[in-house]
């Protein structure tokens, strides 16, 4: 294997490693914001929450948060590698 097919995929591999992290991140939010809004509606100070329409909600954001910041982290590391021939 090539240094540059090897940095290639140590490249992807962050990549994925950071997709996973910050989808992650962002569901575990959503899912105590749910726990929070169920809580005040059982004390009578908040409509109640639908969890798929939150979830729903979180999915796509999380998808979205994650994807920008893989393409951030991996077009840096790929203009590097690019850079450095």
């Amino acid at each position: 294997m090539t240094r540059t097919r090897a940095l290639l995929l140590l490249w992807l591999s962050v990549g994925a490693l950071v997709w996973n992290s910050v989808f992650d991140l962002w569901l575990s939010g959503a899912s105590r914001e749910y726990l929070l809004r169920a809580a005040m509606w059982e004390l009578g100070r908040g409509p109640e929450p639908v969890m798929a329409a939150m979830m729903s909600e979180a999915v796509r954001a999380g998808a979205t948060r994650a994807s920008a910041w893989t393409l951030a982290i991996v077009g840096a590391g790929l203009l590097t590698m690019r850079m450095r021939k």
